[in-house]
């Protein structure tokens, strides 16, 4: 087993970002075709996805026909990738725990892929989802299950001899529908995907290791 080190957020994705699109993590595989199934919602419309990442979903929004797209992500090397998949988006680097640099109702849609591990407090990103919400508009949330969370599981990935770790905060369904609720935000959907629902094409990790274990959780949400 390769010795851990622990980084802050900022610094852990800056050093994944050169590899994060081609290493095998289960976990983006699950987010990825739960999103794709979501994506004809967002064509034609104006979206925002915090904590964009490598913008592997900016792309998918793209080829899926959305008017426009904005995004924004702590990390300077996951934006810097950001750019070249999507070049038409938008993108700033900051942190989703303060508050956007967008005005109030400004998106029809949001996206929120894998993010919100990395908060501590689900209010106040939450709430400011919400505001760049315009009524009527929607949001996807897609995020690790609470269960694995709390059972110790959180990202991390090898880089050269050690493997890196960083703040994971396990959010219960609690936690969830409260922060939801004070937001103004009304739940539409709320699916529990375990392994076995990926199919046969799935990681081998993913079918086998979290067949009948709820992995990935995926809330619907509208203002």
């Amino acid at each position: 087993m390769k010795p851990r080190i622990f980084l802050d957020v900022e610094t852990a994705y800056d050093r994944w970002a050169a590899s994060y699109d081609t290493y095998d993590n289960p976990m983006v595989y699950a987010a990825t075709v739960a999103l794709e199934r979501q994506l004809e919602r967002f064509a034609g419309k104006s979206v925002a996805e915090l904590g964009c990442g490598t913008g592997r979903n900016l792309a998918a929004l793209t080829r899926a026909g959305a008017a426009s797209l904005w995004g924004c992500d702590l990390s300077a090397g996951m934006l810097e990738k950001a750019k070249a998949a999507a070049p038409d988006a938008t993108l700033v680097q900051h942190d989703i725990t303060r508050p956007l640099p967008v005005e109030t109702g400004r998106f029809d849609a949001a996206l929120v892929s894998l993010a919100y591990e990395h908060v501590e407090r689900l209010d106040e990103p939450t709430a400011e989802l919400a505001r760049i919400l315009r009524p009527g508009g929607f949001a996807l949330i897609l995020e690790i299950h609470p269960f694995m969370t709390l059972s110790g599981v959180g990202a991390h990935f090898p880089d050269g001899d050690h493997d890196i770790h960083m703040p994971s905060h396990p959010h219960s369904f609690s936690d969830w529908l409260g922060a939801l609720r004070h937001a103004g935000l009304t739940v539409t959907g709320c699916t529990e995907w375990r392994g076995r629902d990926f199919g046969p094409g799935a990681p081998v990790k993913l079918r086998e290791r979290y067949a009948d274990t709820p992995f990935l959780v995926e809330w619907m949400v509208s203002s």
